[in-house]
């Protein structure tokens, strides 16, 4: 959408007049939004993982985040036992993964998905 804003009025220009829409609300990525997007350590993480496959430790994604290790440790728990995070526990500390199965873990991918496309597309 366009919202130009002429002499002292502001006016709606619908997607569909000027391309390709994109006037449309996904309820799947609002939910994900609304569980994950509120906590920043929660959705760094959980984009970090939507974007990196296989088992990783707090501190890689510390290095990637340039976050806490504390407070990581703490987030990858807390999605870990959301059943978001698959937990592996190895004699070096735990190992993270995003979980292979549920609708959330599918929805988390898309919409890291969307995100990568927005950032990438030249504005």
């Amino acid at each position: 959408m366009i919202l130009s804003l002429g002499i002292g009025e502001s006016s709606y220009v619908p997607d569909a007049l000027i391309g390709v829409p994109q006037d449309q609300v996904d309820l799947d990525l609002i939910a994900i939004w609304q569980c994950y997007g509120r906590d920043p350590l929660r959705w760094e993480a959980l984009l970090f993982f939507t974007n990196h496959d296989g088992w990783h430790s707090a501190d890689t994604l510390v290095a990637a985040s340039g976050l806490s290790r504390v407070w990581v440790a703490k987030k990858l728990v807390e999605l870990a036992n959301l059943g978001l995070l698959e937990e592996m526990i190895m004699v070096t500390g735990p190992l993270y993964r995003l979980a292979d199965d549920g609708e959330l873990c599918r929805v988390a991918r898309r919409l890291s998905r969307k995100l990568m496309l927005a950032v990438s597309v030249p504005h």
